[in-house]
């Protein structure tokens, strides 16, 4: 499989509230991408992203789930994250392989708990933001109280880039289009809206825009860079079962979505020392790891890397601060799901995966000296079980299993009680009985 240039790529998370539709919405992408021949369903668990046993039980993800499609010119990274609180472990540290969080609501329930929390941390962490409206279909949905709400709630950045159209059978372009039919709203009122605050984040813009003397294109091209300053929040609409907007959700990833060259720049520190990393293919290899996952059959390890620069191939070596000796990578693959295929090399911008590798998330792989790159901020687990085992022997397997799931969950962790006992940590009851299960 072939390796792309930097600005080609684009790297994205689905986060938001349980149930809004994020899993649909990845599996509507690589429908209409051609990467599946079926549109996949958590309802009849013929989902590729939701592949575990307990994920097709409860119908909700567990795990985030990476994937990746072509469209156009561009190779498009996309990773898929659990909306509950007690499984916000991998979706907060998605947050680090990123230039855009997608923020996912439901027409339906508006802005929940976990909607404003993972908003918040995209935030802090200097992403770029997409905001996705989905089951507009739904019955009895107030759409322009949901827009009104996320701009009160997000800010006024926050604007339609389209609208719904024909009952919510399709959608308009607000960006290209200044006039036209829509269920809500005026088109050329929401024309108007993305223009400014696409042109709000550059001052030379917005004087050619207020003497009447911009470009199409010009405004075209500032719109990523809007986007990664947080001045443009564009608002899409979408029916993800039926795949309504999904096209235009794709087509916006052209000219709308910073890419590892135009969206956050990561820093890396070694020692007193910070040094910006640029992304570029010809640089030292830099690369993170921001997820560990075992595969439910083989139980082969698999590191989730985000690389921020250079080139890593099979005969290479690199280092990271607990291990100064050196790895080599072995075979480097890209994640469909549960399925893994090889890829030429890992190069600056990309998702790869490594397998069999004794790391964590969060450690930093460098070919010259190594260092850290700040992380997302993970929440203290507060919820507790202590484990009982009920037969000799089996408080070694229960504490070597739970240290297994301790590297792949960042909020989850496992020690000793003040009487010997084992106690498991997590971030809520669901999380914890899933795990003993």
């Amino acid at each position: 499989m072939a390796v792309h240039n930097v600005d080609k790529i684009r790297n994205l998370t689905l986060v938001g509230h349980g149930g809004c539709g994020k899993t649909s919405l990845a599996e509507a992408f690589l429908h209409k991408a051609g990467v599946t021949k079926r549109l996949g369903s958590t309802a009849d668990k013929s989902s590729i992203l939701d592949y575990l046993d307990e994920e097709k039980d409860k119908g909700s993800s567990t795990r985030a789930s990476l994937c990746f499609f072509e469209h156009g010119d561009l190779h498009v990274n996309l990773i898929d994250t659990p909306g509950t609180a007690a499984f916000c472990g991998e979706a907060i540290s998605s947050l680090a392989a990123v230039e855009c969080a997608v923020l996912v609501v439901a027409a339906t329930g508006g802005i929940e708990v976990n909607t404003r929390k993972m908003q918040q941390r995209a935030k802090a962490h200097g992403l770029g933001m997409w905001i996705v409206i989905n089951k507009i279909d739904a019955a009895n949905v107030d759409l322009p109280a949901v827009v009104s709400q996320i701009q009160e709630s997000f800010g006024a950045e926050c604007v339609p880039i389209n609208l719904p159209t024909g009952g919510g059978k399709g959608v308009i372009d607000c960006f290209a289009n200044d006039s036209g039919e829509s269920d809500f709203s005026s088109v050329a009122d929401a024309h108007t809206a993305v223009v400014e605050a696409v042109v709000g984040a550059d001052d030379a813009l917005m004087e050619k825009y207020l003497g009447g003397e911009i470009s199409d294109d010009e405004i075209r091209g500032a719109a990523a860079k809007a986007v990664a300053e947080g001045t443009f929040v564009p608002i899409f609409f979408t029916n993800s079962t039926g795949e309504v907007g999904i096209t235009e959700l794709l087509d916006a990833l052209e000219f709308a979505c910073p890419s590892p060259v135009s969206g956050k720049q990561r820093t890396l520190v070694v020692g007193d020392n910070e040094t910006p990393i640029v992304p570029s293919q010809s640089g030292p290899f830099i690369a993170q790891v921001f997820k560990i996952s075992s595969d439910p059959k083989s139980h082969i390890r698999y590191l989730a890397v985000r690389v921020f620069s250079g080139k890593m191939t099979t005969d290479m070596q690199f280092k990271t601060l607990a291990d100064t000796k050196g790895h080599r990578p072995g075979q480097t693959l890209r994640s469909l799901g549960a399925e893994h295929s090889d890829v030429e090399a890992a190069v600056a911008g990309d998702i790869v995966a490594f397998a069999k590798l004794e790391l964590s998330i969060g450690d930093v792989l460098c070919s010259d000296e190594p260092g850290t790159i700040t992380m997302p901020d993970f929440p203290k687990p507060m919820f507790s079980l202590a484990i009982v085992a009920t037969a000799k022997g089996d408080g070694e397997k229960i504490g070597a299993a739970f240290k297994h799931i301790e590297h792949e969950d960042p909020c989850f962790y496992m020690d000793r009680g003040t009487g010997g006992e084992q106690v498991i940590h997590g971030m809520g009851e669901s999380q914890l009985r899933t795990y003993l299960d």
